[in-house]
């Protein structure tokens, strides 16, 4: 099509805005049935703030002045250089008709000129006993050079159909194993005495979870100020950021770490964000207390709020088998692309 328009968003843009939110949520509705759907008001919010450890670029494709897809982009600043990950959507209305290849043509044009050389994506398909998933994504991909570099399963917990007395007998069998630690709990913003610990945690993310051997992600630098900036700016966007830490008494060592996050506006679904356990502290049934702890705190906070989201690399058996136990079960599977620019 030769009348495509594609043109950044403007925050400020109200109509603008609204149309590629609602493009978004019919991708969504069409794409991924039971998914969360985006929050227009953290849509919005999202335009206007993001951590300083990232540069973000969104744009849209306009024919005719109908918004009918878009691509937000996503450069590190601190670490990964070489790498962007980007999501690009297609209104299911307007597809197959060259809307998706203009709009990935452009994006890897302003990647290239930006130096990246690193492209990463992820594309969903159907799992046995779940929904059944749109698969275009992943046609599309293939057919334009990603390759899958890694496979996790997204795993949704209803957290209504969790018996309680089967998580305190899962709880207290769990703290039986993990004499010498105590459970430490919060709400946005870390206490100082553990964040230098909590900024370790959030760099393990990078490089203790299972990956595949191509995909190519590197070591994060993750320091204080980077904790402190991202909490920030999670509540300067109305997130709800709910969290929990194991810390070995003794040497005063953060050994675990989990968190939740409840967008603003979406009041049925919420995201797991990390969970991790240094490789030095395991086998004590940490994990199994972090998630349990925060799944608590989070009926504490948003009793009505049904369904919890996560992902695991489809190897890590181990923390599967937590989030198994604790009410998750499978969703889709997520495959992570990625193509490399010559």
């Amino acid at each position: 099509m030769s009348d495509i328009e594609i043109l950044p968003i403007d925050p400020l843009d109200t109509d603008l805005v609204g149309a590629w939110i609602a493009m978004q949520n019919a991708v969504i509705e069409h794409d991924w049935p039971g998914d969360a759907p985006y929050s227009t008001a953290h849509q919005r919010l999202r335009l206007l703030l993001h951590p300083a450890a990232v540069d973000v670029q969104r744009y849209v494709a306009r024919v005719d002045g109908l918004v009918v897809g878009g691509f937000e982009l996503v450069l590190y600043l601190k670490d990964n250089q070489h790498l962007a990950s980007f999501e690009l959507e297609v209104h299911p209305d307007h597809r197959r008709r060259g809307i998706g290849t203009r709009l990935l043509e452009f994006l890897e044009q302003r990647v290239a000129e930006l130096g990246r050389d690193t492209l990463l994506s992820g594309v969903t398909e159907t799992v046995e006993d779940a929904p059944v998933m749109d698969h275009a994504g992943r046609e599309f991909a293939k057919a334009r050079g990603y390759a899958a570099v890694d496979n996790e399963i997204h795993r949704r917990n209803d957290l209504f159909a969790v018996e309680d007395d089967d998580l305190a007998r899962l709880y207290a069998d769990a703290w039986a194993k993990a004499a010498g630690y105590e459970l430490i709990q919060w709400v946005g913003s870390a206490p100082d005495d553990i964040v230098e610990g909590i900024a370790e945690m959030r760099a393990r993310m990078y490089t203790d979870p299972p990956m595949g051997e191509e995909l190519d992600i590197r070591p994060a630098v993750y320091d204080v100020e980077r904790v402190r900036n991202e909490e920030r700016v999670r509540t300067d966007r109305g997130e709800l950021q709910l969290a929990a830490a194991v810390r070995h008494v003794e040497s005063g060592e953060v050994a675990g770490l989990t968190d939740i996050l409840v967008f603003p506006g979406g009041e049925e679904h919420a995201g797991q964000n990390d969970t991790i356990v240094d490789p030095a502290h395991r086998g004590k049934r940490l994990g199994t207390i972090l998630k349990i702890a925060n799944q608590r705190l989070l009926r504490e906070y948003r009793p009505k709020l049904r369904y919890v989201h996560t992902w695991n690399a489809e190897a890590n058996t181990h923390m599967i088998a937590i989030n198994e136990a604790v009410g998750y079960r499978r969703f889709c599977r997520d495959i992570d692309v990625q193509k490399k620019l010559s």
